[in-house]
This record gives C-alpha cells, structure tokens and sequence, in this order.
C-alpha cells in the first residue's frame, strides 16, 4: 500500500497523508486514538473517557515526530457499545477544540474494527513513523490518500486524511459544496464537533448511515452519489420510486460537487469497501480486481504497481462501487463493465522483449524504472536535443508530461503506462504508447500524431486543434471536449471502443469517431456513448457506430420541468388531451421527439427550455455514411486500420455501418446577414 500511493507521490505535499486498516475479526476493546500536545490534555483526556463510563485497559505512548508539535497517542478501551464510544468521543473532541479558538487536542480514530494512522508528511514518512515498514500490520483492506484537504490549513496532523468516526475511514478527493447541507443533517443528529474540512464530514455521513440508522451499504453508496433523475427515469418504476424515497428521507446526506471517495466500513461480520463518484466525474478513478483483491486509485499505475496483471475498468459518472470480504463485487460502478476492460490488461514490457523496427535511425532507449516523471523528461529532452530522432522508453508507469512539446520530425516510443498530460501541445512529434493512458492526452495539440494501443482515461484531446488522435480502446469521460478547427487545420480523433459522459462537450470543429471495434460482428443492444453527448457543440461532427437515444445527445431539462410545461400548454388549450398523454408515455421527452408530435404555436413555446446560450441547434441522424461523410471519415479510418492492423474486411464493414451522425444545423440565411453587418 506504501508503494501504491508513493506512485502519485507527487499529487500531494509534505503537508499530511496516511493510511487506515480494517480488520473484520476486530476486538472486544475500542482502538482509540487522539492527537495531543502533552501530558496534561493526556490526563484530561483520561479523566474525560472515565466519567463518560469507558475503561481504558491499556495504552502506548505517544509517537512524536521531528516536525510535530501534537504526538499521536493509543489507548485501548472497554466499553458496552458503539454509540457509547462514539457519544464520549464526540463531547470531548469539542471539549479539546474549544469552540476552534485553541486546540488541545483531538481523537481521530475509534472502533473495534478499524486503525487510522496519518500525520503531517508524505506517505513514506508517516509509514516510517508508525514503523508500519518495519513489522508487518495484517487487514482485509487498506485506504490510504496523499495531501491534505486543500480547504484546510493543513499545518497539523488533524487535518491529514484518512478522516474516521467509528468503524468508518474515508479518503476524498475534491471539493463538497454540499457541505452546508451535510453539517446542518449530521447537528441535527447529535454530531457537534468536525475540524471544518468536507471530507471529514462524509466520514461522519456514512457513520451515521450504516451504524445509526442500520442502512445497507448498497443504500448508502446511492444516497450519498445522488443519482440524475434522468438516470432513475430508466430503471423500473418499483425500483427507481424506492430510490428517490431514499433521497427523500435523507436529503441533507447527499453529495454534491467535484468529488471521488474511497470509504472503508467495518461491521460484526465483514469489511466493505466503498467508493462514490460525483455525477459529472470531475476526479479521477480507476477500478481494478485480481484473484485474491478488489482495488480502487486515482490513476492505474498504482494498481498495477500491486498487481501487475489485474484486471482494470473505470466507472461511469455518479455511481458506486461496492465490495466486501464475504460477497465479492456487490456492485461494479456500470453495467457490462467487461465491456470496458479495455484492450490491454497486461503490465508494461520488458526491454528484452522489445522489437525494433529498422528505420533510418538507431532508435535511444531510456529506461524510466525508478526515475520520477521530472528526471524521465529531462533524459527524453536531452536524447531528443543531441540529435536523435527516436527515443523509446520502457517501464513507463504514470510517468506525466511526457512528450510535451515535441517537435515534426521525431518520435517517442512508449511502454507501459503514460501519465497525465501525454503530448500536451504537440508541435508535430509522433508518439506511440504500447499500453494505456492515463487523463488530458493531447491538450491544446497543434499537430502531429498520438496512438494509444490500448485505453485512454478522461478528458483526451481537450482544446485539439491538429493532428490526429488513435485509440484503439476506450475513453473516459469528456473525450474531445472544446476540440477546434481553424482553417485548413481539421483535426481527428478515431476511438476504437467506447466513450462516457460528456463526449464532444464544447466541441468547435474536427471529426470524432467512436467504432466499438469489439461489437462489429454483434448485434449490440446499447449505445457506445454515456450522456451528455455533444452538449454545447458548436461545431465538428461527431460519428458513432451505434444508435444513440436522443435523450442523450445535448443537455435535455429534467423530464418533470418537461411535463409541467406541456400541461400548461394544455390549460392554454395549445394541445389537446390526446396529444398531452401521447406526449406523457414517451420514454424520450427530446426536442426532436416533441418537434414531431406537438404542433404550432406550443412547440415555440416549448422550445425556450431547451434554449441555451451556450449551444447551437443540433442535429443527429442514425443513418448509413454519405460520400460527403466519408470524405471526412475515410482519410483518419484508414490511418487508424493500418496503425492497429484491421483488415480490409472489417474496414469495409465499419464503413458501411449505421452511425448516429451529430452536427450542428447551419444557422439560417437571414442570421448570417445579422452577424455579416455586425462584422462590417
């Protein structure tokens, strides 16, 4: 676990990390744990669980650090119950924080089946500290996290993740603007002390949840990722109904904003594993499995750094991934997740296996095993500016900035896993990964060439403005997101798998192509997309070898706003009762589709809310290519075909598929008068 969070070493800082462990056999004793800052708040502290009826039975003493001005101290303590614990644990922590005007002290870790260790430090250094390095501590799981909660001040030990209350430990990553909401609900639950980060908040959330109130973790993963209600219009009625009862009952619960949360849950029979996404999936996430393990990280390399040859898929926005040590994958974050395993599940290889093409020039090798990405471009940077014109690396595992600004006439050959950021503002380099990559793939390219030989994460080719982009997996959310043409610079993106939410977001030119390669001889009953296609496109066109429903592509009101407007439109006698419960029983509630069946003048009434500022009329077709299609389409594909060898056959049969074609519909005669005169 060490080495696995030691791989994003450099998304933290020296200001707080840590680790906690679960252990489903647990104790009959409470390991608890407090920061304090010296004997006397020790003694105040024994006195405080002594009146509150806890019996400590033994303690260690304090671990102080070099830079610490608070040591961690564990005690171990008999008591009749958890809520017990947790009531003595509660009033004393806001005794010790005296109202957030001095702080004495504060216990942050309590249970019988779970043990948080955290300091101010990278994570290598709070291993150290707790000698987690030297004697070895056994758990059913592991969380652990790097940096502190960057809404904190971050100077003291407090303020490190993991963040606990009971048997619960939470990791977070991003930014909770719920938070308001999530404190009101939690005081008026009897909870009255936090040291002021969100994070700590949903640690305190899924306490209270799975111990309180006794709700499955299945529950609880849906309360607090708040599911679209788009989403629940397509589950069954019995179902979806429940789930929206759920949301009711505990409204203050649910999460919102930018987030990614790994929750550890222990309770009398196993330990649960549980991560929530936010529904527009602004943090990374990467889910992977083995025979003996169930992972869950912010980028793949760190779970390939345990297990070389696991088995790795991502998550669809707002959803949860559920696992626990007596029932295995509960829930695995979409549906058909083995469709999304992507092309290669294999660890980098090594050099020895490498075959080199002859080319006119000798390529460098560069070995990256043990560099940090900074060395690693520094010796890539220095191959390129003696003169090579091709540099190979092996054991690349989320080494970042690779290939930034690489110039016309060169090549980087990379195996392994790139990192962030790969061939951001290429200048006409050719870069080939043998293997996957991780998010912003291409940002702001000006030209040249990127292929990917297995998957891409979030956000690839965001701002592309030339040159072209082959995958030939899959991507993650918001692929070509703000992609632009300029002239006759057109660039193009051809996918080879699938792609989610948020797919040709923004997009203001080019050609994005999504084939899923794997279903060419299926009869596939889905959609190669998520949600959100295209909205706020203003230009481009965007080709998918599936049908994509139409309540999919841009960004539709929510259905009920929908349904209220008609019936008002039905009271102002604009349609009748017929037309109004027609209307009532579409699945898809589309402008495209109310275009076709609502007549004049309620249909311009009803298209101002589907109006945005931000976004041109759209317009999508599920039809076979057109020569004017494929003279955009057929230059890339071929590229593409070549590059990943797909034969003539199945060339042709892409070719000759149904695709859903998006664009934008041409603004009419008279506006583009209007913008010429403003022009002159």
């Amino acid at each position: 676990m060490v080495r696995a969070i030691e791989c994003i070493r450099y998304r933290g800082s020296n200001l707080g990390a840590g680790f906690a462990t679960f252990n489903t056999r647990g104790s009959d004793l409470y390991t608890v744990k407090a920061f304090i800052d010296g004997d006397q708040t020790r003694e105040y502290i024994t006195r405080g669980l002594e009146m509150h009826g806890l019996a400590i039975q033994s303690e260690e003493e304090p671990i102080w650090g070099d830079r610490m001005t608070f040591g961690s101290w564990k005690l171990y303590v008999k008591a009749s119950s958890d809520a017990s614990v947790s009531i003595a644990i509660n009033n004393l922590n806001e005794e010790l924080m005296n109202g957030g005007k001095m702080i004495r002290g504060r216990f942050y870790s309590f249970g019988r089946k779970v043990e948080v260790y955290k300091n101010v430090g990278y994570p290598l250094d709070v291993a150290h500290l707790y000698g987690l390095l030297d004697e070895p501590v056994n758990g059913d799981m592991w969380i652990a996290h790097t940096r502190q909660p960057t809404n904190s001040p971050g100077l003291l030990p407090i303020w490190s993740h993991p963040f606990s209350s009971g048997n619960v430990a939470i990791v977070h990553n991003g930014d909770i603007s719920s938070f308001g909401a999530n404190l009101k609900f939690l005081q008026s639950r009897g909870v009255g002390s936090l040291v002021g980060t969100d994070s700590e908040v949903i640690a305190y959330l899924v306490d209270y949840l799975a111990r309180v109130e006794g709700i499955s973790m299945e529950d609880v993963g849906t309360i607090l990722t708040n599911p679209y209600d788009r989403l629940l219009s397509r589950m069954a009625t019995e179902k979806a109904s429940n789930i929206r009862r759920l949301i009711h009952r505990f409204r203050g619960a649910q999460l919102d904003g930018p987030f990614t949360v790994v929750a550890g849950y222990g309770d009398d029979d196993e330990s649960y594993l549980l991560a929530v996404i936010d529904r527009s999936k602004f943090r990374p996430i990467i889910i992977g499995e083995d025979r003996d393990r169930y992972f869950v990280a912010s980028e793949e390399c760190q779970i390939r750094s345990i297990s070389p040859h696991a088995t790795i898929w991502t998550p669809a926005p707002g959803r949860y991934i559920l696992a626990s040590t007596k029932r295995g994958l509960i829930e695995g974050g979409r549906e058909d997740r083995e469709m999304f395993y992507g092309s290669l599940q294999t660890s980098a290889p090594k050099l020895q296996k490498l075959s080199v093409t002859k080319t006119t020039t000798t390529p460098q090798f560069v070995d990256a095993a043990g560099l940090n990405y900074h060395e690693l471009n520094s010796k890539i940077k220095t191959e390129f500016a003696e003169g090579s014109k091709e540099v190979s690396v092996i054991n690349v595992s989320g080494h970042r900035y690779i290939g930034f600004n690489l110039k016309v006439g060169t090549k980087l050959a990379l195996h392994g896993i790139a990192g962030n950021c790969l061939g951001n503002f290429n200048q006409g380099g050719n870069i080939v990964v043998q293997g996957n990559a991780s998010d912003d793939v291409g940002d702001v390219m000006h030209s040249g060439r990127i292929v990917i030989h297995g998957d891409a994460r979030d956000v690839l080719g965001q701002a592309l403005q030339g040159g072209r982009i082959l995958v030939r997996g899959n991507v993650g959310n918001r692929a070509v997101i703000q992609m632009r043409e300029y002239r006759d610079s057109k660039p193009a993106v051809v996918i080879g798998g699938r792609g989610d939410d948020y797919f040709g977001e923004y997009m203001a030119g080019g050609v994005a192509i999504l084939l899923g390669l794997d279903t060419i001889d299926a009869d596939y009953p889905g959609q190669l997309v998520g949600e959100f296609v295209a909205t706020g496109m203003l230009g481009g066109t965007i080709y998918i070898r599936s049908k994509v429903r139409s309540d999919s592509i841009g960004l539709s009101p929510p259905r009920a706003d929908i349904l209220s407007y008609l019936e008002s439109l039905y009271y102002d006698g604009d349609i009748d009762i017929d037309g109004l419960n027609k209307l009532r029983a579409m699945d898809d509630l589309s402008i495209n589709k109310i275009e076709a069946s609502l007549p004049e003048p309620g249909l311009s009434k009803i298209r101002a809310l589907y109006r945005s500022k931000y976004s041109a009329p759209l317009k999508s077709e599920y039809r076979r290519l057109s020569q004017v299609d494929l003279d955009l389409v057929d230059p890339p594909l071929r590229e593409f075909c070549s590059e990943f060898g797909i034969d003539d056959e199945k060339y042709t049969k892409i070719r000759e598929s149904n695709f859903t074609v998006i664009s934008v519909i041409p603004p009419k005669t008279h506006d583009i008068r209007k913008v010429q005169e403003i022009e002159e």
